[in-house]
C-alpha cells in the first residue's frame, strides 16, 4: 500500500498533466487537489473500493461526503489516515466555490461514467 506522500506526489503529476492551462498562482488549488485525490485514493484502500467508487465520490460533489470520508480514514488510524484524514476535512470546510474547484480539478482525473450514456447515438431525423 503506497504512502499518503507518495499517492499525493503522483495525484499532482496527474493533475498537473491533466490540466496545461493552470496559472502559476493556481499553486494552493493544485495542492489541494492533489490532497483530496490522495486521501481519497487512501480511503479506496483501506476500504476496498474501487476507481469506481472514487468517480462516485468526485461525481456527488459534496462536502459533507468529504467530511464523512475524513471521519473514517481518522479511524481506521495511522499515520497516513490521520494525515489524509486532517487534510480532507480542511478541504470539506472550504468555502463553496473554492470546493466546486477543487472537485473540477480531481474530476478531469476521474471523468463520469459513461455508463449513464447509450452505448451508440440514436439516428437523428432528416
Amino acid at each position: 500500500m503506497a504512502t499518503f506522500d507518495e499517492l499525493r506526489q503522483q495525484a499532482e503529476q496527474e493533475i498537473k498533466g491533466q490540466d496545461g492551462s493552470l496559472a502559476s498562482d493556481d499553486t494552493d488549488l493544485v495542492e489541494q487537489s492533489a490532497d483530496m485525490l490522495a486521501a481519497l485514493r487512501l480511503w479506496a484502500d483501506a476500504h476496498h473500493r474501487t476507481d469506481d467508487d472514487i468517480r462516485e465520490v468526485v461525481e456527488v460533489a459534496s462536502g459533507t461526503m468529504l467530511k464523512n470520508m475524513a471521519t473514517e480514514l481518522k479511524e481506521g488510524g495511522g499515520d497516513d489516515a490521520l494525515e489524509a484524514s486532517r487534510r480532507l476535512e480542511g478541504i470539506a470546510y472550504s468555502a463553496s466555490d473554492h470546493l466546486s474547484e477543487i472537485f473540477e480539478l480531481v474530476q478531469k482525473i476521474f471523468p463520469p461514467s459513461s455508463a449513464d450514456r447509450p452505448l451508440w447515438q440514436e439516428d437523428q431525423p432528416l
